[in-house]
């Protein structure tokens, strides 16, 4: 049993701070000739006439035209050369370059004639010779110029849409577009609805849409694009059976965890009603007859009776206080759309300030894209940022009818909420996969622009053998699985884990815990980037189990925010006594990153504008520069300075056979990419090559972390015009292990945390409390 509480570690003021410096150079990349440029030049030339003669042709010229410039595959995701672009088509007081319109694509918009002739003069001082660097860099890494075109589904006669518009970053010309908007809606004679979403997200509702209404939108100067309207679906629920599972009961006076749960509703049966906080909240309006209690009371059974259905501690957990929300029912009773479900949520988390955890075990059918966030996913994103709560959202079920749609569902790929997939418990039935495997219903990742999705899996069933909950008439049944009863165990876990840490709720903490702890069952025949897709970090593990080390091991927290600086943390503690007689470091590491990124809504997979990486170094000494002095470079801002560091969670480093291993020991996990808003690391310094350990792990070397953030440009061009962009926040943890389990990590990394003037605390400060059965 582990007692030995996990740390949480205080930076040291300045002396772990560190300024960010200059680098890059001027040059033109290699690949960008004269022969090149001059084409490039060229070929937008004839494009900006051709927007010439639309503005020449239209007869209401209110509203920009919109231009898209696709980057050279070479310059996509380089923030330098996106800054280039804008140097083109921005002028001194106006962006223009207003969003992504694809992967390689940014969108632009020329508000009338005279910005697009100063556009033209950018581009053609470069065929005269005349062009500053900024502008040839920008002309280089654009190789095609052309109208936009909005995207609008295939047979929509009929529907209920979903419309979105530009946000052009203009209050004037959005507010134009929405009064242009609903003067369509009146013209076409259908019902137009503005959506309140999220800050950035400019949605519209046009209930059944005629042909004539839909060929108007899609002509629509504003319009991005025209989908159909989603809808969110409860999954199958169970049926009767038998159950002898004891009633537990609050005891008077005590407190206990809180869950909000979104769902339809929770049946009072007597395992639940002592658990259920107030009055049940029909937040959907429903009618009595349409309400169907079946989904939200199973749910709710596994959050507060998981554990004892199965006989098996899988969370630890205690029940939570739950407040019923009702926001869904049944798709033969009542069939509720994307837009409600969103102002369902909005409602429900409004009328409950006091509840920071919430399960929505429910979401569309329609699967992501890898080149956008869906609006759902950033909605829920917002949600949870302006509240500061957090979402424990299913990843979704593969339906039957339709067995290659295995992507996640729409909303599963938010990026603030825990999204959590299922793996099977047990294998019984013929047709069953293996314990430890991925469900063969669950949907897989990953999300957009490769970010990690699921974040986390749990035990809700298998291909034939389904989990223990409970039924709205109070038996008890195992024919139920579905991700949507993997979901509630992780919410128990962060329920029980935001109670026993008290004080001010931290949902990034609370996520970067649940994942730090993750793992993997069953690692048998499967790669690395298939586990990624299929489980993201693996099962969380159980609760004592992410509070507490034993002796073998110590875990620290950190707590980094970002406004206009990096940190450099010299000397972090790592025990000299996991130096082996061959004179290196040995021991495994674990290292998870969480942050809160700054979003921008209109940048499609560059919604992540903000990275945060963690080096792990060790170095050899620390040399003091005076600022300023001859023979100190201009771009240093820092005097201390470390020396030779080297970074210990670099891929090359170690052996590739670690990479696919079956063994859980042995399986190296490097998953850092830029701007995943997750990251994940798992060395074994034993299986380092040897010329590396001879770099990196020396007996004679320190240890030390470098923690900076990063920002594309987006963000930076915000900054530079005065917006207020919010500091970035990040958790990191970090466990060092000892395989060889000499019994003495924790009390050595203890004494050094002291050693060098650390502050640090216990991360929980609460107990577990007690239950009457």
């Amino acid at each position: 049993m582990k007692t030995l509480p996990i740390q949480l570690i205080q930076t040291r003021g300045e002396q772990d701070r560190f300024l960010k410096e200059g680098s890059g150079n001027n040059q033109l990349p290699d690949w960008a000739t004269a022969e090149t440029i001059h084409a490039h030049a060229a070929s937008m030339s004839a494009t900006f006439a051709a927007v010439a003669r639309t503005f020449d042709e239209r007869e209401d010229a209110d509203l920009p035209v919109l231009m898209v410039a696709s980057l050279d595959e070479k310059a996509t995701g380089r923030k330098s050369f996106r800054a280039n672009v804008r140097a083109v088509f921005d002028s001194r007081n106006k962006r223009n370059v207003i969003g992504k319109e694809s992967h390689r694509g940014l969108l632009v918009k020329v508000d009338n004639r005279a910005d697009l002739d100063r556009m033209q003069a950018s581009v053609s001082s470069v065929g005269e010779g005349t062009a500053s660097q900024d502008k040839l860099f920008g002309v280089a890494v654009i190789d095609d110029l052309h109208p936009f075109h909005p995207l609008v589904e295939e047979n929509l006669e009929g529907a209920d849409l979903k419309v979105k518009l530009v946000d052009y970053h203009d209050e004037r010309l959005n507010a134009l577009s929405d009064r242009k908007m609903l003067e369509y809606g009146e013209r076409h004679q259908v019902e137009v609805r503005r959506l309140d979403y999220a800050e950035g997200l400019r949605l519209y509702s046009v209930k059944a849409a005629t042909a004539a209404s839909v060929s108007a939108l899609a002509t629509m100067d504003a319009v991005i694009s025209v989908r159909k309207m989603p809808y969110i679906e409860l999954s199958v629920s169970p049926e009767a059976y038998n159950t002898q599972i004891e009633v537990q009961h609050p005891v008077e006076g005590d407190d206990y965890p809180r869950v909000g749960l979104l769902d339809s509703g929770v049946e009072p049966i007597p395992h639940l009603q002592p658990w259920l906080s107030g009055a049940e909240q029909n937040i959907a309006n429903l009618a009595d007859e349409d309400i169907r209690h079946r989904h939200g009371t199973s749910v709710a059974g596994i959050i507060n009776y998981g554990d004892a259905l199965q006989g098996e501690p899988w969370t630890g957990t205690i029940p939570s206080l739950i407040t019923s929300c009702v926001v869904n029912t049944e798709e033969d009773a009542v069939r509720i759309s994307e837009a409600e479900m969103i102002e369902h949520i909005k409602t429900a988390i409004a009328a409950n300030p006091e509840i920071k955890i919430w399960n929505l075990s429910q979401g569309s059918t329609i699967e992501i894209s890898d080149d956008e966030f869906s609006d759902f996913a950033m909605t829920l994103d917002s949600i949870q940022k302006t509240n500061q709560l957090l979402i424990c959202k299913s990843a979704g079920n593969i339906r039957r009818d339709h067995p290659d749609q295995t992507r996640l569902a729409l909303g599963a790929d938010s990026v603030l909420s825990v999204v959590v997939g299922s793996i099977a418990h047990v294998q019984l039935a013929p047709d069953d996969v293996e314990a430890g495997c991925r469900s063969p219903f669950s949907r897989i990742g990953l999300g957009p622009s490769g970010i990690t999705k699921p974040d986390l899996t749990h035990f809700g069933g298998n291909s034939v053998t389904g989990i223990y909950t409970f039924s709205e008439v109070g038996y008890q049944t195992n024919i139920f699985k579905g991700t949507s009863h993997s979901t509630p165990r992780v919410t128990a876990l962060a329920a029980n884990l935001a109670f026993r840490l008290g004080g001010q709720f931290n949902p990034l903490l609370i996520k970067a815990l649940l994942i730090h702890s993750a793992g993997y069952l069953n690692l048998a025949d499967v790669s690395n980037d298939d586990l990624r897709k299929e489980q993201g970090n693996g099962k969380p593990a159980a609760l004592d189990d992410i509070l507490y080390n034993d002796q073998d091991e110590f875990t620290m927290v950190l707590q980094p925010t970002f406004h206009d600086g990096d940190y450099q943390i010299q000397d972090i503690p790592f025990p000299n006594e996991l130096v082996g007689e061959d004179g290196y470091y040995s021991g495994e590491i674990t290292v998870t990153v969480v942050t809160e990124p700054v979003f921008r809504q209109g940048e499609r997979s560059e919604y992540n504008q903000s990275d945060v990486e963690v080096l792990l170094q060790t170095y050899d000494r620390t040399d003091y520069y005076v600022l300023g002095a001859a023979g100190t470079p201009r771009t240093y801002r820092n005097a201390d300075r470390m020396v030779g560091q080297e970074n210990v969670l670099t891929k090359g480093r170690y052996s590739t056979r670690s990479f696919e291993s079956s063994e859980p020991a042995e399986r190296t996990i490097l998953w850092g990419e830029s701007y995943q808003p997750v990251k994940k690391y798992l060395v074994n310094l034993g299986q380092m090559r040897p010329a590396e350990k001879e770099k990196c792990l020396k007996a004679d070397r320190r240890w030390g972390m470098s923690i900076k953030a990063t920002y594309r440009d987006a963000t930076l061009a915000d900054r530079a015009s005065g917006t207020v962009v919010a500091d970035v926040k990040a958790v990191v943890i970090v466990t060092i292990r000892d395989n060889e389990h000499r019994g003495v990590t924790y009390d050595s990394c203890m004494a050094k945390l002291n050693e060098r003037n650390f502050a640090h605390y216990d991360v929980a400060v609460r107990q577990r409390v007690n239950v009457d059965e």
